[in-house]
């Protein structure tokens, strides 16, 4: 490159505007549009603006890399979930773990998931089975499997972990899915889990976090007989010094990662 400019004052490896567009396939008014705008820094050398070539090399990459999917919207995803629940009922197993595979390749949060695709389908089979409609295994049935959708959807290893939690249910709470859920939604969040499941003695809960370095339990609690024991075994672990959610009705997936950050902060 010349044009007056002595070569010798030249950033190493730059390029001018006509070259850094040729090396690109863009053209020249592209190159300059994005030098104007600072997407693509350069320098002005005797009058020319000069890209070097690393600069060169991060805007080639961030070209080539497409651009994550955007998540599905939510009229989509209530779709999905009447798929979900034709899936169930029927126990078509194939289809409904492709259903969630596609939703999660798709940029679906684990939590959108369970909450909006999953859990509607689970309560109206629920319903339907206490009002005689379906029988008790089509229940039975359509919650195991989503038990295994829940297992497809693996284990965070983004970085550093958020912390580390404890998720279980009491002695005579079987209900299994709630904790499945919860340790899925907190995976996804980044969180190191240890799932414990259902039906947990208390005593073994308390000694369970004095042995291991756990930053927060979660206790679920879904059926109102075990509900007194799930109060006292979150104030034994609360008392052993190991902060400790409660469920509670009402209370969304997304209430428990907010309250399991405060609870480990606080």
């Amino acid at each position: 490159m010349s044009d007056g400019v002595d070569d010798a004052a030249l950033p190493r490896d730059a390029l001018d505007l006509r070259d850094a567009a040729a090396e690109l396939d863009v053209h020249y008014q592209t190159i300059y549009r994005w030098v104007r705008s600072g997407r693509l820094p350069a320098s002005l050398v005797g009058g020319k603006y000069l890209v070097d070539r690393s600069a060169l090399e991060t805007v080639r990459s961030t070209r080539e890399t497409p651009d994550p999917p955007r998540p599905p919207a939510p009229g989509t995803l209530r779709r999905h979930a009447d798929a979900m629940h034709t899936a169930l009922v029927d126990g078509d197993e194939t289809t409904a773990r492709r259903l969630a595979r596609e939703l999660s390749a798709r940029g679906t949060s684990v939590v959108d998931l369970i909450e909006t695709v999953l859990v509607p389908p689970l309560r109206r089979i629920g319903q339907d089975w206490h009002d005689g409609h379906l029988t008790i295994w089509v229940d039975h049935r359509a919650s195991a499997m989503v038990g295994r959708i829940l297992a497809d959807l693996g284990v965070s290893t983004r970085g550093r972990p958020r912390g580390t939690a404890m998720v279980a249910a009491v002695s005579g709470d079987r209900h299994s899915l709630p904790t499945s859920m919860a340790a899925a939604a907190l995976r996804d969040a980044n969180w190191r889990v240890h799932h414990l499941g259902a039906d947990m003695p208390p005593g073994e809960l308390v000694r369970f976090c004095d042995e291991h370095d756990v930053d927060v339990a979660v206790i679920s609690s879904t059926n109102p007989d075990t509900a007194e024991s799930a109060r006292v075994a979150a104030h034994d672990l609360e008392e052993a010094g190991t902060p400790t959610i409660l469920g509670r009705p009402g209370a969304s997936l997304r209430d428990l990662l907010d309250e399991a950050i405060a609870r480990r902060d606080g």
